[in-house]
């Protein structure tokens, strides 16, 4: 699943990672954890928290602020 095309967009506590995730793939846009079962078990552990990943194609998917 993941491959060199993944960009980082978020890094930070599970619980908004987590939230993000599920907002990007109710909009059909797959994301992926990293470092979501260590950020959960010991959160000082992971540097910059989970992170959340898209595939660098869906970028411009994302809904823009206005």
């Amino acid at each position: 699943m993941l491959h060199a095309d993944f960009t980082v967009i978020y890094s930070g506590a599970s619980f908004q990672a987590d939230l993000l995730k599920s907002l990007l793939e109710d909009k059909g846009i797959q994301a992926v954890l990293e470092d979501e079962f260590l950020g959960r078990m010991v959160p000082y552990f992971v540097q910059g928290g989970v992170k959340v990943l898209v595939v660098a194609t869906d970028l411009d998917k994302s809904p823009k602020d206005s």
